[in-house]
């Protein structure tokens, strides 16, 4: 069946070709996206984070409104890593369907796409997912930190673009990572080195913003030679460390079965908030 929405670039938006009523519409309205975000911190925390001026360039924001003008959903459309990512969120009584019908005509062909759980079925309806899989959004407030000392005997570097060949050569063990070398120039990547292997573990951010009191940590991985020491516990807690200084909430993404990673952030406090999927369309 031809879609009956119609992306219209002239105006920034996404029309009923039948009644052409708006669908989907840009917006840059820094309190009305707040607004709606705030409703729901922990699943909306890497949206958040966008909204900070650092990432304001590789952002375009579009909202679906109900009949009230109300906003019931807001798509982000994020161009600062290799592959676009889509970030898709949904009141749960709004009308998932012409919402992601409308997403799928201003989408290019190929993107990364998260989606809360819920919206999983309607959203494969209206676009082409290829490979997907389930992830669970964790939250820590700062009161509820559960701090780790450190070894004595191991040293946790922060890391920065001088380092960056190293961190590409890691990464390569972990071809599906979100790093990209601007993300250094946070301050908040932090790293254990060996004498064998160099870099052997790493911790970062996706998203930091201290206007918006939030921030998102990943692009967490370890050697494979080297798992099984406390490398990623130590690099996690000299990131969060940092990170309290600044912002009063942290949220991560991890695998639903990835059971070790579970019960590491488990241990500093993180809390389960809502399960939801990421992956890939068009390819």
């Amino acid at each position: 069946m031809a879609n009956p929405l119609h992306y219209d670039e002239s105006a920034s938006m996404v029309v009923d070709k039948g009644t052409r009523a708006n669908v989907i519409e840009r917006v840059d309205d820094e309190h009305l996206l707040r607004q709606f975000l705030m409703e729901d911190r922990y699943a909306n925390a890497y949206l958040l984070g966008k909204l900070d001026p650092l990432y304001v360039d590789f952002c375009k924001w579009y909202a679906g409104r109900n009949e009230d003008g109300e906003v019931d959903h807001l798509l982000l459309w994020y161009q600062g890593l290799s592959i676009p990512v889509a970030f898709m969120v949904s009141r749960e009584d709004a009308n998932q369907r012409a919402f992601f019908n409308a997403c799928a005509t201003t989408l290019p062909s190929r993107f990364h796409f998260h989606v809360i759980n819920d919206h999983m079925s309607s959203f494969r309806e209206a676009c082409d997912v290829s490979n997907y899989k389930q992830m669970h959004r964790m939250g820590l407030e700062r009161g509820s930190y559960l701090q780790s000392g450190l070894p004595e005997n191991l040293t946790v570097e922060r890391l920065g673009h001088r380092d960056t060949a190293a961190i590409m050569a890691l990464y390569e063990h972990y071809p599906d990572h979100f790093f990209e070398p601007y993300q250094l120039e946070t301050g908040l990547y932090f790293g254990v080195r060996d004498e064998e292997h160099g870099l052997v573990s790493i911790a970062g951010v996706h998203v930091i913003s201290p206007d918006h009191d939030v921030a998102v940590i990943g692009n967490l991985v370890t050697h494979p030679s080297a798992r099984g020491r406390g490398l990623a516990t130590a690099c996690t807690a000299r990131l969060l460390d940092d990170l309290f200084e600044q912002v009063s909430f942290v949220a991560l993404n991890v695998q639903v079965n990835n059971e070790p990673a579970i019960r590491m952030y488990t241990n500093f406090g993180f809390e389960p908030n809502n399960v939801f999927f990421e992956g890939r369309c068009g390819e």
